[in-house]
């Protein structure tokens, strides 16, 4: 007979051998059980892959995310204006010359173009969704939570601009951040000195044809297309071991019951509770930390790309109704995973740690690498349990109309960029953007 202690050992080995993350316990009836509706390790997933990303941050605009990010030394930033003085407060600019033309369409014989470039890295907070864009249904709730620690969705005119900048540059100064970075059709910099960390490449007076009926103005949309998808705009370095975000529950637990029955274009920040945003604040003021080392933007990637392509195809096979071809697709994205001898539960088990098994083992994450965590954690769970569950049938008994709803509910509550798409594509001479502004343009 087996000591207690060997039999144990046995059991460890047998379980690592199948792959199980022995840092995640596994309920019995897990692979049967969806994830709760309070859950938000998907919505973080989403936020978190989609930074510096046009399309999805128009999709989605009120904004749930606050970053810490690096501009680099030697980047260009422009600024447009109908005068040749300098900035001698805190001023936007653009990350691209066109954006800043758009500031001369008034009086375009008096377009100045100011050229800086970055002489050290500049320290950035990045609001995500259109954050740069007056809109009274969320689009400023994360920026007026550290302007005035409230949210005031009255608060969107000019004036009232130039005191959220001049409010957020002092916070800066205490907290060691240069600048701030929105995004509306473009990303913009709200840039609080043009003396520091910067220099003058040049300040020329432009020859700017008027706007209408010519399509000048379209110029600065096309640029927008640059950075629709990811890796969205390359100039910023995002620090996530330090993000916030308004999705993680232990940190702002008020907004949960807002959130409930609410589609999520509707989710904003508006609601939170004075005790939450005490937290958000010294959250975002918090040092930096060494963090893991982790590529979370990479691995949340990656996960993307090995199902993101292969769901949609298997949607397709399912609208034709051909159970073979989509029993083959599920075999495909299963196939690293397919144990010999293995159960569907070690398969599940295998499956869903195989991105995050590693991550799970440190010891040295921050708390927001530990949302992170959760986040990929939860997002491949339901991704596993979904088409195991479906590879479970076996080839004989497909059930298309069953397999048709779990997919359509996967892909509805991952809610991946990667899918909105024009179909058939636009033509190489055809632009295209986001139904939010496309109204606006038309």
């Amino acid at each position: 007979m087996l000591s207690p202690s060997l039999t144990l050992l046995l059991a460890a080995l047998t379980s690592n051998a199948v792959g199980t993350d022995i840092q995640t316990p596994f309920i019995s009836d897990e692979l049967h059980t969806p994830p709760h509706p309070n859950a938000t390790g998907n919505l973080v997933f989403n936020t978190i892959s989609s930074l510096l990303q046009h399309w999805p941050n128009t999709r989605y605009h009120s904004g749930q995310t606050i970053v810490p990010a690096v501009i680099p030394e030697g980047t260009l930033l422009y600024h447009g204006r109908l005068d040749d003085a300098i900035p001698s407060s805190g001023e936007w600019t653009a990350l691209d010359p066109e954006f800043s033309h758009i500031y001369c369409f008034d009086e375009p014989e008096k377009c100045w173009l100011l050229t800086l470039v970055t002489t050290r890295p500049l320290q950035v907070l990045y609001f995500d969704g259109s954050s740069a864009t007056k809109s009274p249904d969320g689009t400023l709730d994360t920026q007026d939570l550290l302007t005035w620690g409230a949210v005031f969705p009255d608060r969107l005119n000019r004036e009232w601009e130039y005191a959220r900048l001049d409010a957020l540059c002092e916070w800066g100064r205490e907290t060691g951040f240069d600048a701030f970075l929105r995004m509306q059709l473009n990303f913009e910099l709200m840039l609080c000195d043009f003396t520091r960390g910067v220099e003058v490449v040049s300040f020329v007076h432009l020859e700017v044809e008027s706007m209408f009926p010519d399509h000048f103005y379209y110029s600065f949309i096309h640029t927008s297309e640059w950075h629709d998808h990811f890796p969205g705009d390359v100039r910023f370095q995002l620090d996530l071991t330090r993000v916030v975000s308004m999705y993680d529950t232990d940190l702002a637990p008020s907004l949960v019951g807002t959130r409930w029955g609410v589609e999520r274009r509707e989710h904003r920040v508006l609601g939170i509770s004075p005790e939450d945003i005490v937290a958000v604040r010294n959250r975002i003021s918090q040092p930096a930390q060494s963090g893991s080392g982790i590529d979370w933007r990479a691995l949340f990637q990656v996960i993307k790309d090995r199902y993101g392509k292969r769901l949609q195809v298997l949607r397709h096979d399912l609208r034709d109704d051909s159970a073979q071809r989509a029993f083959r697709v599920v075999g495909n994205l299963l196939a690293p995973y397919l144990l010999r001898s293995g159960s569907p539960t070690a398969i599940y088990r295998l499956c869903s740690t195989a991105h995050t098994s590693y991550a799970a083992s440190r010891p040295s994450l921050t708390a927001s690498e530990g949302l992170l965590l959760k986040a990929a954690q939860e997002t491949t769970r339901e991704i596993c349990r979904t088409l195991v569950n479906l590879w479970a049938d076996g080839v004989e008994n497909v059930s298309i109309p069953r397999w048709r709803r779990e997919i359509d509910r996967l892909t509805a509550w991952l809610d991946w960029d990667v899918w909105l798409t024009c179909e058939p594509a636009c033509d190489i001479d055809v632009g295209n953007m986001p139904s939010a502004w496309s109204p606006i343009f038309t």
